[in-house]
């Protein structure tokens, strides 16, 4: 027979944990007892308590399940090199490291308005490349809507013919604002092309994808990304490469825990990555509580 041992780990509005089998005569179930008293508060004196591995373990009914109606997926381990790249671009640790910046998502579908100042051909150029996003990245939905209103994302040019600032914020040169909720879930967003500026049609293209494309997380850049990737801190023509998509999969991906703190995110992935380097065979998961 086995015994059951849960470990938790609150992370903010997702936690990650994992099971481990150790053999015994009989099945009993244990879980931290800081876990236990955020649950029911008090340890009845009828109520087991052990020191296990260095923690104190509360006995729980074998049925006990914390996760219950919530969302359970199995934790995506990626190598410290990619982590810090995704944190690099995320947090934007090659500038500044701050433990406290959270990252930044959209949890609701993105519904694009294209102001009259876009040409159909630029919003038709900028829709199959977020939709062919939408198409790679399973949490991200994308669609176009006509009606300003009922949008949450305006994409609007400036210049002569065109003088309306939709978004002051964004400043003079052409870029993006975005804001986002106290869950760190962006809810709206401006992406603006100066086109009195910008006059050549290839760069007017690739800004539309360059402003797009970081507008999906607030994303900073890396230096160890190839100069042709968007994300890379190179300042030259861009393209969407291998290593844009895999970032942005693994931002959208819920075998990753959303809306958390730099320090957060790395606690997180060094104790899955710790445990996974004791047992190759460890069952780690994501439980998200929305």
């Amino acid at each position: 027979m086995k015994k059951l041992i849960i470990l938790l780990i609150i992370m903010m509005a997702c936690q990650g944990y994992a099971q481990d089998t150790i053999g015994l005569r009989r099945s009993r179930k244990y879980i931290p007892k800081t876990a236990y008293l955020a649950q029911f508060k008090s340890i009845p004196d009828t109520v087991d308590v052990r020191y296990i591995n260095g923690d104190s373990m509360v006995q729980v009914p074998m049925d006990y399940d914390p996760f219950r109606g919530k969302k359970k997926v199995r934790y995506e381990p990626k190598d410290s090199t990619f982590l810090n790249t995704y944190k690099a671009v995320v947090y934007d640790t090659e500038n500044k490291v701050d433990s406290s910046r959270f990252m930044r998502y959209w949890k609701d579908e993105l519904r694009i308005y294209f102001d009259k100042s876009v040409p159909e051909d630029d919003a038709r150029f900028l829709m199959n490349f977020a939709e062919k996003l939408s198409s790679e990245v399973d949490s991200l939905k994308i669609s176009r809507n006509f009606i300003r209103e009922k949008s949450n994302y305006i994409v609007y040019y400036l210049n002569e013919d065109h003088k309306t600032e939709h978004e002051p914020r964004i400043g003079n040169k052409s870029g993006y604002y975005v804001s986002w909720n106290g869950k760190s879930q962006i809810y709206k967003a401006s992406l603006k092309v100066n086109t009195a500026v910008v006059t050549n049609n290839l760069l007017r293209e690739n800004l539309l994808k360059y402003h797009f494309f970081k507008s999906l997380g607030y994303f900073a850049s890396s230096k160890d990304l190839h100069c042709e990737s968007i994300l890379s801190a190179c300042n030259s023509y861009r393209r969407l490469s291998d290593e844009d998509l895999e970032l942005l999969k693994y931002h959208y991906s819920y075998g990753v825990c959303k809306g958390q703190s730099l320090k957060s995110f790395t606690q997180l992935t060094n104790s899955m990555q710790e445990k996974l380097k004791e047992d190759p065979n460890a069952q780690l998961f994501v439980i998200h509580a929305e």
